[in-house]
């Protein structure tokens, strides 16, 4: 598909409203026009569209829903957050102005309801702990991680424990999320050293372990996080198809994920389980077996993510698409999924060529939504990001970003560190 955009400034939107109906490799954006253009008009298969100062995406979407016959069900709504839209507009007004399905409009509605039942006070802290190591690439990932076991984890553990001794966050936190990467795939002893590290230094309300994968976990592990503080975790099979999580580059052993989720269970964790929409070869038929052993497991959070392509991923190298038919009925299929089984949306976001326009979601059963999601996604508070890549974000709207390679950041150290700290001593002294 072929446009013209005379003012630049508008490329954005009519990029973000293209994406909605046509996969990025069919969008082409000309650099002459064909046509006499004025500044408030663009070019479209050689026929002219004028537009008013704030009304060029509605009417780029109506005219492109009406070509293609597909109508978004987020309307033309792109931004990544519109949970936080709600909170200014009543969900008529949102209905109307973007052109929203009934059911998303609903989404909205229950998340907020959900949200509302977490207190949280602005002026508190989260951290975030960035593991950047896996034992392979998933091929939909374009993180900044390092594959294999060449690097010297233990070291980075070194750094790691360094930065938590010497930032100047206060004891009390509010929740600690570890993350990456595949965070699990560190050795146990480095794990002992990184939770006693925390808990010397922090008392928090919520400790969040990303154990993602089943090939790095065993039950010294499972044993070692909750003895020390971990109240969650979250164990992420993307698929209980087996072929498919092969095909996006993952090792799958279904009997040995379930013996590590009831381990899980034993112990008492909340546990989380993730699943992506659109993954490579999985039709809408496929995705049914994922919700027959959900049933049976039934974890306490469930996050449903639908495909969001990345450039330097290999699922954009090889132009993977997921089918906007096959998509959009798992959509369907998992709302009915979680209404059947009492399951609550408590967090929503979406994200930049995310397929079908559609929107990531955690669902929870028995108040057990994470205090961390809710935080980060709604921004309620200031976030400081430790590790390789970290990012910290404080609701002053300053910014500040870990060195993204492991060379970087171990040269640094000391030097973000101390920036880190003026932020947060600059925010605490000002609240």
């Amino acid at each position: 598909m072929k446009f013209y955009v005379e003012n630049p400034n508008k490329r954005k939107q009519v990029y973000d409203i293209l994406n909605i109906f046509f996969d990025h490799d069919e969008i082409v954006f000309d650099e002459k026009a064909s046509l006499k253009v004025l500044s408030n008009e663009i070019v479209y298969n050689n026929e002219l569209i004028t537009y008013e100062k704030d009304d060029l995406k509605r009417k780029l979407y109506d005219l492109l829903k009406e070509v293609t016959g597909y109508k978004s069900p987020w309307g033309y709504l792109t931004g990544s957050k519109p949970s936080k839209l709600i909170k200014n507009l009543s969900p008529e007004e949102i209905k109307s102005k973007y052109d929203i399905s009934d059911d998303k409009l609903r989404l909205l509605v229950e998340v907020k309801k959900e949200q509302e039942k977490i207190s949280i006070d602005p002026r508190d802290f989260s951290l975030y702990i960035n593991i950047p190591f896996c034992p392979s690439r998933c091929h939909y990932c374009s993180y900044p991680t390092i594959v294999g076991p060449r690097e010297d984890r233990s070291k980075y553990i070194d750094s790691l424990i360094y930065e938590i001794e010497n930032i100047s966050l206060p004891r009390k936190l509010d929740a600690i999320y570890i993350g990456g990467g595949t965070p699990s795939y560190i050795k146990t002893d480095d794990l002992r050293r990184l939770l006693l590290a925390i808990n010397e230094k922090f008392s928090y309300k919520e400790f969040t372990f990303e154990a993602g994968r089943e090939d790095t976990l065993d039950f010294d592990k499972l044993k070692l996080l909750r003895e020390n503080g971990v109240g969650r975790i979250s164990l992420n099979p993307q698929s209980f198809n087996e072929d498919i999580v092969k095909r996006a580059g993952r090792a799958y052993d279904f009997d040995h994920f379930l013996d590590i989720f009831k381990m899980a269970r034993d112990l008492g964790f909340i546990i989380n389980t993730d699943f992506i929409i659109g993954l490579m070869g999985e039709k809408a038929d496929d995705f049914k077996k994922n919700f027959f052993i959900l049933e049976d497991l039934m974890p306490d959070n469930i996050t449903f993510h639908t495909l969001a392509i990345k450039v330097s991923s290999k699922y954009f190298e090889k132009n993977a698409k997921a089918s906007r038919k096959d998509v959009i009925l798992i959509s369907e299929m998992i709302d009915d999924f979680v209404r059947r089984n009492s399951y609550k949306p408590y967090y929503l976001y979406r994200q930049k060529n995310i397929a079908s326009n559609l929107e990531n979601v955690g669902y929870q059963k028995n108040n057990t939504s994470q205090r961390y999601n809710i935080i980060i996604n709604e921004e309620l508070e200031s976030i400081i990001g430790l590790g390789m890549n970290a990012n910290s974000k404080l609701l002053n709207g300053k910014k500040f970003r870990n060195s993204r390679n492991l060379r970087d950041y171990y040269e640094k150290v000391t030097s973000e560190i101390d920036a880190k700290n003026k932020l947060i001593n600059g925010y605490s002294n000002n609240n």
